[in-house]
């Protein structure tokens, strides 16, 4: 019934095709060509598409691969990305099959690992069908600034978004910084931890999305973006006495990108989550998930940060 085949970068336009299908969201074909470009990091376009054999696009899942830094050495891993299914072809089994051919396609590349953030409908998919083992769930700490809601309006308001980014493009100017190793090095902390490696590579892929930008102010390295709120992607090491400079920081930044909150999500293990209990309360968001191909792997070791979502 159904015909599988991997994506090369001949697939961008279906999964575009797809997406408005699945889910209503017009995708521009150079947003996905970026997404999928992770050459830098060794490897490409791992992923597979469904369709009829009347060639009618069904469903697609892919992952995105990325370097681990893990114990002194470095490992591919990909994170899980976009799953989608169109609605007449749902409840098919499609979303299984797709993934276990996707993580046959992945071994053989080289990843020994997949991790995801799966949201509540996905979760049962992923635990029970797949396999996949849990070690806890991201937290998000959410803290609230007085301002006139700019960044709010535009996210529920499409027409305002265009004035918007020329609001945020203008007052974020002053405090973008060029990527460079003198200006990422403090995105590497002074422990001994397992993560997703913050190179020139990993910013380069991830400042391909026009809604991201390096920043830095007062000494504090970020990297940021305003979608519905000013969320903060990942932050560049510094020292716990310096965490209520920090969040003065931000909520200044915040004010000014007319964003009334400031959104941090990370794992518990991260060195950021021990400055910012002791400050703002905290709740759990999605959980953190892995399908593990190389069993020495510990995945509850490793610490991830928002910017680690593929759709940061």
């Amino acid at each position: 019934m159904y015909k599988f085949e991997r994506i090369t970068g001949d697939s961008y336009n279906k999964i575009r095709e797809l997406s408005k299908r699945s889910f209503g969201i017009d995708r521009s074909e150079l947003s996905i060509a970026n997404k999928y470009n992770t050459e830098m990091f060794g490897k490409m376009n791992i992923g597979v598409l469904a369709e009829t054999k009347e060639n009618e696009l069904a469903a697609f899942y892919g992952v995105f691969p990325l370097v681990l830094e893990y114990k002194d050495s470095e490992y591919l891993v990909a994170q899980s990305g976009d799953t989608m299914t169109a609605p007449e072809h749902r409840k098919k089994g499609l979303f299984t099959k797709l993934a276990k051919l996707t993580y046959a396609i992945a071994e053989k590349e080289g990843v020994k690992a997949v991790f995801g953030f799966p949201n509540e409908n996905s979760y049962p998919g992923f635990k029970n069908k797949l396999n996949w083992i849990f070690t806890g769930a991201m937290q998000r700490f959410q803290v609230r600034v007085r301002t006139i809601p700019f960044c709010e309006a535009s996210n529920k308001y499409k027409f305002w978004r265009p004035f918007y980014r020329s609001f945020f493009k203008a007052r974020i100017r002053k405090y973008n910084i060029v990527l460079s190793e003198e200006n990422i090095k403090h995105f590497r902390s002074n422990q001994n931890v397992a993560c997703i490696k913050k190179d020139l590579n990993y910013f380069r892929y991830k400042l391909s999305d026009s809604n991201n930008r390096l920043i830095g102010i007062d000494g504090f390295q970020m990297l940021v973006k305003t979608v519905a709120h000013l969320q903060i992607g990942v932050v560049g090491y510094f020292d716990k006495h310096r965490t209520e400079d920090f969040l003065q920081v931000v909520k200044r930044l915040s004010r000014r990108m007319g964003c009334r909150d400031v959104i941090f999500i990370m794992s518990k293990n991260h060195w950021l989550f021990d400055y910012l209990i002791e400050k703002h309360a905290h709740e759990e968001s999605l959980p953190i998930g892995f399908y593990m191909i190389d069993e020495a792997l510990d995945p509850g070791l490793i610490e991830f940060t928002q910017s680690d979502y593929d759709t940061f």
